[in-house]
């Protein structure tokens, strides 16, 4: 494979690279990172989507090999309960750049 099908594949499971860095000391620079960051939340509900897919498809997996009684089943769940924390870490996400600042 080549780095150009990486980077594809890692896009579309990894939203940081749509977001700016808003912890820059300059005030003008983090306005404008959080105003980029708030513009481009919508594209958070995507990404969710697509984990929320991921996390269903690894914990059916785990059933489907636990009725064989194969300790392969573990693994699924494993990346299942994984995933399970990056859904999470989205949802906060989508919820902060949704919150106005006064």
């Amino acid at each position: 494979m080549t780095s150009f099908q990486d980077s594809v594949l890692f896009r579309y499971f990894f939203f940081h690279w749509l977001f700016r860095d808003a912890s820059v000391k300059e005030l003008y620079q983090r306005s404008a990172a959080i105003a980029h960051n708030k513009a481009n939340r919508h594209h958070l509900l995507a990404y969710l989507r697509r984990w929320i897919a991921l996390t269903l498809l690894m914990y059916f997996a785990g059933i489907m090999l636990e009725q064989f009684n194969t300790p392969a089943c573990v693994f699924f769940y494993t990346i299942a309960a994984l995933c399970t924390c990056t859904i999470a870490k989205i949802t906060v996400a989508w919820i902060f750049l949704g919150k106005h600042q006064l």
